[in-house]
């Protein structure tokens, strides 16, 4: 069954919650996630097996985006353990990059673990570039982050529809 992105809704935080924890040393609080979904300018996304009834069986990972004029800004992608490497984290960013560029596009930026191969590849397949390093961004152990960027254009989303991505 092909997966199916939705806006995030309250009743799937927990599974978020979830996903959450399994996937990062130093996980986000509930208190943040319940804010993104208020916040006007997150594109908060989840994924997964659609029901028949309507929203979805299960949520098999998320995607926190800020967008805000001309900016997007990645903050959040995580797919829970048992369905990584199928697909979900490439398919949630094709529609993130897809919506930006239908909206006009512009600066894409992330930050991005030196230790997180499997993210950096990710990303790079897209085609971001790493453009800087913030040290000692990330408190739990004092790693730096990779700063990556991507150039989006509504150019780039006619190409992207004729690609099947």
């Amino acid at each position: 069954m092909k997966p199916r992105i939705e806006t995030m809704r309250p009743e799937y935080l927990d599974q978020v919650l979830s996903i959450e924890q399994a996937s990062f040393k130093n996980p986000w609080p509930p208190a943040s996630f319940a804010a993104e979904i208020q916040h006007p300018w997150s594109w908060f996304r989840v994924i997964g097996p659609a029901k028949k009834s309507g929203g979805l069986s299960r949520v098999d990972g998320f995607i926190i985006c800020w967008v805000i004029l001309s900016d997007m800004h990645l903050l959040n992608l995580a797919i829970t353990p048992e369905y990584r490497r199928q697909g979900l984290a490439s398919t949630m960013l094709t529609g993130a990059l897809a919506d930006f560029a239908r909206e006009g596009g512009g600066y894409v930026s992330l930050e991005v673990r030196p230790s997180n191969l499997a993210a950096q590849e990710l990303y790079r397949s897209f085609g971001f570039e790493a453009v800087g390093r913030r040290k000692q961004y990330y408190r739990s152990d004092n790693e730096d982050a990779i700063v990556m960027a991507l150039e989006v254009g509504e150019e780039q989303e006619r190409g992207r529809k004729g690609t099947g991505i």
